[in-house]
């Protein structure tokens, strides 16, 4: 597959199917018609060569090569989005970032286990990878605070 012939707006409308699990529902949620929707399904069944969602009594349904196609997808948006949204405003609860910081043992042994259950309740998705900071400038500063 090439990937320069496929659309980003196709793959947006892929994971507004799978997550509304209706047509119509998926064209509100990305902020398009019905009509829209359905020819982007058309474009997908054609990129994909499957039906990727049939209808069902309740909306549709994925087949078997979207759910195996599903993580793939919502993978790639959500590092597109990470990238991208670097570029604008902050979103903790959005945000799949992985912060790196450089604390001493105290500190994290500390502040730690009670910053975590505040952060996975504003911020889910961010990491947060905590490394000793021990250099020479930390050992003077902790001696002179003594």
């Amino acid at each position: 597959m090439n990937l320069a012939s496929i659309d980003l707006n196709l793959l947006v409308a892929f994971d507004a199917l799978l997550s509304e699990g209706s047509v119509s529902g998926a064209a509100a949620r990305i902020g398009l018609s019905q009509p829209a929707m359905s020819k982007r399904l058309g474009h997908l069944r054609r990129l994909f060569a499957d039906d990727l969602f049939v209808r069902h009594a309740d909306g549709v349904r994925p087949t078997e090569k979207a759910l195996d196609l599903a993580d793939p997808i919502r993978a790639a948006l959500r590092q597109i989005q990470d990238a991208l949204g670097g570029f604008g405003q902050f979103s903790p609860e959005r945000s799949g970032r992985i912060f790196r910081i450089a604390t001493t043992d105290h500190i994290a042994a500390t502040l730690m286990p009670r910053l975590m259950p505040v952060l996975r309740s504003a911020a889910p998705r961010i990491s947060i990878v905590c490394a000793a900071y021990t250099d020479r400038k930390s050992s003077i500063v902790s001696r002179r605070a003594r």
